[in-house]
């Protein structure tokens, strides 16, 4: 299945993060984005601030539907960097991957 369309689990603490195996194996899925540590990054090139914000606000609802919780930022006023970690696991979980295909997927469905 593809990672956009799966659903993320609830995590309890504790679970253990991902291997370094499947890591590399989900990576591969969400090519855009770099594993950076023990967290999963991408930045997105936005035209202005305007898409920016109307971007990192399409974030925040596909993160709240999925109850799984990024952090975000808009840097040179339209640049929106989005860092992935599960703090259940410390580390990166498969809802980390999920997220990412979901937002990748919004930013590829973004008008212009």
């Amino acid at each position: 299945m593809d990672l956009a369309g799966e659903k993320c689990a609830p995590i309890e603490p504790g679970t253990p993060p991902l291997t370094r195996r499947e890591l590399l194996t989900l990576t591969k899925k969400v090519a855009d984005w770099k594993l950076e540590g023990t967290r999963l990054v991408q930045t997105f090139a936005c035209r202005n601030f305007i898409e920016a914000v109307k971007f990192l606000n399409n974030i925040s609802v596909i993160a709240a539907e999925e109850m799984h919780y990024p952090e975000m930022c808009i840097t040179g006023q339209r640049n929106v960097t989005v860092s992935l970690y599960t703090h259940a696991s410390g580390g990166l979980t498969r809802n980390d991957f999920i997220l990412a295909a979901k937002i990748t997927e919004t930013w590829k469905q973004r008008p212009g």
